[in-house]
């Protein structure tokens, strides 16, 4: 288990705080004649629904030393398969520590076959690719434009603002005037409230209907599904919900009630790729659209998102932007993202492996578990 120390080269500005570090948490397990990395999401501080990194990195030390060394040892000394290592029924914290031993486990198996993630998926083409521009710490819609034009400039054709009130119709109707072809969604976090000032923010939001969104990402609190329900019913934009997915109980509910049109899905949240993939497959089924959402991903979760993105039921642009435009520095690099597209990694395994000389400047803290054979 290895924490890294990482930088984000702009400080990213949310209507729940202002992301400055990111701090990271790995695993990797070794295996004979192969290795597997996996990464998890977890930030540095959490967020209203996902656990802080301390929390998954504790999380995670119980998850190795209980089932997943009994299973190394009941097998042999054999590596579990990946889908046995993730409980859907889990907590937060345990789906988030379990999604980062599952990648390493799903990396040393493929790594091992000579096959590529994308591969295993049968995806591989090129997917579109997204990026997220936040609220600018001078709050001047210059500086607005100024980073939309930085990401537009390099190809990219969609484009995530993140908005909250007060922050909101003026913003956007500035980015539209000056992109009428630019693919635009808005994430307000949850910062409005049908229960404090409610109809001020559905008026609110109501106002951005004008300006051609391809939806609104969690306009109210996650925990209130029945808000999104009623919400949807008086805006014409499409209602799209993040932080609310939490598990995919929670997706199974959120489709049931009809909360929303656009799944945002997060494999660390959600409990790993496996799980990811029955996401999609639901919200494909359910005919509501999604995306891939990132968490400041280095080039190795990045690159699994990627190969991800190109299954059949991601309708969206996900966050597929090159780490290194938010990152300092990134040990395990990312393709190329070329006219606003990117092609996951056809190498073995989810990425190439780390550069050991990057890999050993970021780093914080490791500690290994031997293995009880």
């Amino acid at each position: 288990m290895r924490v890294l120390g990482l930088t984000l080269r702009t400080p990213v500005g949310t209507a729940r705080g202002t992301h400055r570090d990111r701090p990271l948490l790995l695993v990797r397990v070794v295996g004979d004649g192969a290795d597997g990395w996996g990464e998890s999401g977890a930030l540095a501080e959490g967020t209203s629904v996902d656990p802080p990194l301390s929390g998954v990195a504790d999380a995670l030390v119980e998850m190795v030393s209980g089932p997943f060394f009994a299973h190394v040892r009941s097998g042999g000394g054999a590596l579990p398969d990946a889908a046995s290592l993730t409980d859907r029924s889990a907590s937060a914290v345990q789906r988030m520590a379990a999604s980062a031993l599952e990648m390493a486990a799903l990396d040393v198996g493929l790594r091992a076959a000579g096959v590529s993630f994308a591969d295993s998926l049968g995806t591989g083409s090129p997917v579109q690719a997204g990026a997220v521009v936040g609220i600018p710490a001078d709050r001047r819609l210059s500086t607005l434009l100024r980073d939309v034009e930085k990401w537009t400039g390099d190809g990219y054709r969609r484009l995530r603002l993140k908005i909250e009130p007060g922050w909101d119709s003026e913003p956007v109707r500035e980015v539209r005037a000056a992109h009428p072809q630019l693919r635009l969604q808005v994430d307000a976090n949850g910062s409005y409230s049908f229960t404090q000032g409610g109809a001020s923010s559905v008026e609110r939001l109501r106002a951005l209907e004008e300006f051609e969104l391809d939806c609104i990402e969690q306009p109210l609190a996650p925990d209130d599904l029945v808000a999104h329900v009623r919400l949807a019913e008086q805006l014409a934009i499409p209602i799209c919900l993040d932080e609310s997915l939490t598990s995919l109980d929670r997706l199974d509910e959120a489709l049931t009630m009809g909360a929303c049109a656009v799944a945002c899905l997060k494999p660390s949240r959600l409990g790993g790729l496996l799980a990811a993939q029955h996401a999609v497959e639901r919200c494909r089924m359910a005919a509501v659209g999604a995306f891939v959402g990132g968490f400041f991903e280095t080039g190795l979760g990045r690159s699994a998102n990627a190969a991800l993105a190109g299954l059949e039921g991601f309708t969206l642009a996900g966050d597929l932007s090159h780490p290194s435009e938010y990152l300092e520095a990134d040990p395990f690099g990312y393709p190329a993202v070329v006219d606003g597209r990117v092609r996951p990694p056809t190498s073995p395994g989810i990425a190439p492996p780390p550069d050991p000389e990057i890999l050993a400047a970021c780093t914080r803290d490791v500690r290994w578990f031997p293995a009880p054979l």
